[in-house]
């Protein structure tokens, strides 16, 4: 474009300097010309001769030799060195001859060769850009770009049409036409970079190579795009048309730190079946290239239930469970992002999660629920048109809840020892303790990580203690002291002494960590006399006129289902978790026992009085008294298993695996099998059970 400049004026120049020229030769023949006679008698009189002087005849017709100017030896010299007049014709010739011949050839020919090579070695650089408001064919680019001119001249360019070329590729080494766009005028400085801000419309016609252009783009690639053209160059008011081959790059789009939080419960659609959470979704861009006005923005979500183990360090995480899409991702939902848009920096966007009541949805809510960090992949946008629909397919990185689903368990000697009866809702009898008729376990607190309320039923936790245990014991029954001769009512004289004169029964049990099975079930709520069915709901009232049935107790030991309350907020907005509580028996996990007597039931073989064997009905208690020997009030467990959990009727199951402490109370340190508080009259003249005294504790519990 500068050259464009440069040519003009050389050629203004060149027409000034004819103009000059044909001035100087007109000017040089009026100066030579003869004067007439009139002239010459003025001429005599002002230098005093009034008379001209008449020459002597014999002067006057003498033969005169020719004049000879030096170097004129030929005829055809006198046009160079004959008169002024002559030289000036002879020079206008060749100077309208030259004008006439070089003239079309130095514009037609040298000038498009030298404005070209100059185009080519301009640089276009392309500093910011925004791209906006994407239809099925188009999308609308504003930018901020670097032109740095080569020539010495500013120039004005005219409007052109461009198109523009994939990146070269084996079947298209120049690149293929994917789109054009309508570049608007603009003005250059000479001699140096410039700087204009073009907007306009791009429009898409090779849909499938623009997609995989993008896709470089959003990977943190240098994507070269290429414009052709035919463009008019303005300089000096004379124009000038070149062809143009132009490369640059746009900005990359590397989005990174993709992360899902602030998630939130909404409702569930029993239509769709899924499950809808409110979340944000952040991520980095580091690029100076912006989008807006994409509107909403759809992408599909894929979980990998092996590449999320929790066990897997960060790094195999995201090489196991992240992109690209294997065949062990199964599409879980999608998310409906609002108002995209991306900007430098931290973005911040909100986002609707539509989650399929699925297995990997569950393992997935599950983990999220027991405080695990996971990889989601998203393939997106879904939505917008053919040219940018799933050009992204990135690693989302979704935080555990702070709020774990379960968060504590507390075991008494009331839940431990006595029970309950699912059946009556009362402590179990002494002589009614088999495992149909009394449940035996844990109290498990927990609170709800959501501001909304929601249900959770069929729960089953395989548990086990974080340290393993390895002991021999003794169950004792014996008379309390100065009770042996008490009478035993309706045994006909049989005094207590001789009635419980029952041998020690000696166990032993071997290295484990098992504690047992958690599950929930009818008749749990039977230790829970003020227990209600969820926030304004409540078990129908006891009908007066049926005297041998309670249809509120009925009601509340057949309810299987564990309400959630929802959380509070504070005035501050800060999210205040509520807790709950529910109690669970405590079953063996079948072929987990370490009972090494083989003796069957602990407590004098009646399966009536405890059905489970001398490791089992053992275990926590041991466990709790070599924590008390260090003075610990805890013992650390991790219960994995799965539930169902209920919002607005649509049901998914969900697995968790989370650590957590269980708090014991020191009766639990003496299991009173018959303790006098529940069993009445037997219980203070009869002791069975165990204390830590009674416990030996051996090979890895040795030290």
């Amino acid at each position: 474009k500068g050259a464009k400049a440069l040519l003009a004026s050389a050629t203004a120049a060149l027409l000034l300097l004819i103009s000059s020229l044909t001035a100087l030769v007109a000017a040089m023949s009026e100066r030579t010309s003869i004067p007439d006679a009139k002239t010459l008698q003025r001429l005599r009189s002002d230098y005093g001769q009034a008379q001209s002087r008449e020459a002597p005849v014999s002067v006057a017709m003498a033969q005169q030799e020719p004049h000879k100017e030096p170097g004129c030896v030929k005829k055809t010299h006198r046009y160079f060195c004959g008169s002024v007049k002559a030289t000036s014709y002879t020079m206008l010739a060749m100077i309208s001859f030259a004008a006439l011949f070089w003239v079309p050839i130095i514009w037609y020919v040298i000038v498009p060769a030298i404005l070209n090579m100059l185009a080519g070695a301009t640089s276009v650089n392309i500093k910011s850009a925004t791209m906006a408001d994407p239809t099925a064919t188009n999308m609308k680019v504003s930018a901020v770009v670097e032109i740095n001119n080569a020539g010495p001249f500013g120039c004005d360019i005219d409007a052109f049409n461009a198109t523009i070329h994939s990146p070269p590729e084996d079947s298209a080494p120049n690149g293929r036409p994917i789109g054009w766009m309508v570049v608007p005028p603009f003005t250059l400085k000479g001699n140096g970079p410039g700087i204009i801000n073009p907007t306009t419309m791009v429009h898409v016609t090779d849909a499938a190579a623009f997609n995989k252009m993008a896709k470089g783009m959003l990977n943190g690639d240098d994507v070269p795009w290429r414009m052709t053209s035919e463009i008019t160059v303005w300089s000096m008011g004379i124009p000038f048309s070149i062809s143009i081959d132009k490369q640059t790059v746009f900005p990359p789009i590397e989005l990174t730190n993709y992360a899902t939080s602030n998630l939130e419960m909404s409702h569930g659609n029993t239509t769709t079946n899924q499950l809808v959470i409110d979340a944000d979704v952040s991520f980095y861009s580091s690029s100076p290239m912006r989008l807006e006005g994409f509107g909403t923005i759809k992408a599909e979500l894929y979980y990998s239930v092996a590449g999320n183990d929790p066990d897997l360090s960060p790094e195999a995480r995201l090489r196991q469970g992240g992109p690209p899409i294997r065949d062990d991702h199964v599409k879980i939902g999608e998310c409906h992002m609002y108002d995209y848009r991306v900007e430098q920096g931290m973005n911040t966007i909100q986002t609707k999660i539509f989650l399929d009541a699925n297995y990997a949805t569950g393992q997935s809510l599950g983990r999220w629920a027991s405080e695990f960090d996971q990889t989601i992949v998203s393939v997106g946008p879904t939505n917008i048109s053919p040219f940018i629909d799933g050009i992204w397919e990135g690693a989302n990185d979704m935080p555990g809840s702070s709020i774990t689903l379960y968060t504590a368990t507390f075991v008494t000697a009331d839940t431990l020892v006595k029970g309950y009866n699912p059946k009556t809702g009362e402590p179990c009898k002494v002589w009614d303790g088999g495992i149909d008729s009394c449940d035996r376990g844990s109290t498990v607190m927990g609170m709800n990580p959501f501001k909304r309320e929601w249900f959770i039923k069929d729960i089953e936790y395989e548990t086990y203690l974080e340290q393993e245990y390895e002991y021999s014991g003794t169950f004792l029954t014996k008379v309390i002291p100065g009770q042996e001769n008490v009478e035993v009512p309706f045994t006909g004289g049989t005094t207590v002494g001789d009635l419980f004169n029952i041998p020690a029964v000696s166990f032993s049990c071997g290295r484990s960590n098992v504690l047992g099975r958690t599950f929930s079930k009818p008749g749990m709520w039977a230790g829970y006399p003020n227990h209600s069915p969820g926030v304004g709901l409540s078990y129908p009232p006891d009908d007066p006129n049926t005297t041998d049935v309670d249809e509120n107790l009925q009601a509340r030991l057949a309810d299987d289902v564990i309400p959630v309350p929802p959380a509070r907020v504070a005035a501050d907005g800060t999210k205040i978790p509520t807790s709950y509580s529910l109690t669970m028996p405590v079953h063996p996990i079948p072929g987990t026992s370490v009972d090494r007597s083989g003796d069957g039931p602990c407590i004098w073989g009646l399966k009536n009085l405890n059905p489970f064997d001398c490791c089992m009905t053992t275990i926590f208690t041991a466990a709790a008294c070599k924590a008390a020997e260090s003075g610990k009030k805890q013992i650390t467990v991790r219960s994995s298993g799965s539930a169902v959990m209920i919002v607005d009727g649509v049901e998914l199951n969900i697995s968790t695996s989370i650590r957590m402490p269980v708090t014991y109370t020191k009766d639990v340190l003496q299991f009173d099998a018959i303790p006098p508080a529940s069993y009445g009259v037997l219980g203070h003249v009869v002791d069975a059970g165990f204390g830590c005294d009674d416990l030996r504790f051996t090979g890895v519990s040795a030290r």
